[in-house]
């Protein structure tokens, strides 16, 4: 029997393989390590005997929302009827020394609990979070960002200009404005742009903010 074509096909894929281990050299020689991962941190799902919660409001995650959330009858107290009055004062109030002033222009606690914690998706019930946990967080914000705010900008008067948003969110019982924006001028003329406002709530008219950066 003729072996010519088993020897050619063995040879074929003998050179078929150097070709391939050449190709390997030359791509590790030409192609940079990268650094070795960082090993993942435990997480309680790698526990024996770990179940997932069940969770029949997963698609208010992925939503930014609750949709089963209920209407309210609570009303936002202060703040200002529009958002350019909330502008001016927020201008106004930095020109004081303390922070009270600016304080006065955010949400309250109650406000929180009852208005905006049940309609964000952290407060469906498979987070196990509470309003109560989430409010000293943003509470602690707002009193930082009052308190730099003033700090940093109380030495001038500021004219307000406008004020701007990146984009308008929403919900059942408000409304939140995000990546605010206000321009002023100084004293001096020169022309301010202040970013340290996040977010302003609205509530039948009535505005107010809602996190600042601290």
């Amino acid at each position: 029997m003729d072996q010519r074509p088993k020897t050619t096909t063995r040879a074929a894929l003998a050179i078929v393989a150097v070709l391939i281990a050449f190709s390997s050299l030359t791509a590790a020689a030409t192609t940079p390590v990268a650094p070795p991962a960082s090993p993942a941190p435990p997480s309680v799902r790698d526990s024996p005997g770990y179940v997932p919660l069940h969770d029949p409001d997963s698609l208010d995650e992925i939503l930014g929302r609750r949709r089963n959330a209920p209407r309210v009858k609570m009303e936002f107290q202060g703040g200002s009827p529009s958002l350019d009055e909330l502008g001016r004062s927020v201008c106004r109030a930095l020109h004081t020394t303390v922070p009270d002033s600016m304080l006065a222009l955010c949400v309250k606690s109650d406000e929180f609990r009852v208005i905006l914690w049940p309609e964000f998706p952290q407060s469906r019930p498979a987070t196990g979070l509470r309003w109560d946990d989430a409010w000293p967080i943003l509470w602690g914000r707002l009193n930082g960002g009052s308190v730099s705010s003033v700090r940093e900008f109380q030495d001038h008067y500021h004219q307000f200009i406008k004020l701007e948003y990146a984009a308008m969110v929403p919900y059942r019982n408000f409304r939140l404005y995000n990546g605010i924006t206000i321009t002023a001028k100084d004293d001096e003329g020169r022309i301010e742009k202040f970013t340290f406002i996040r977010s302003i709530a609205e509530r039948k008219g009535r505005f107010k903010i809602y996190s600042m950066r601290d």
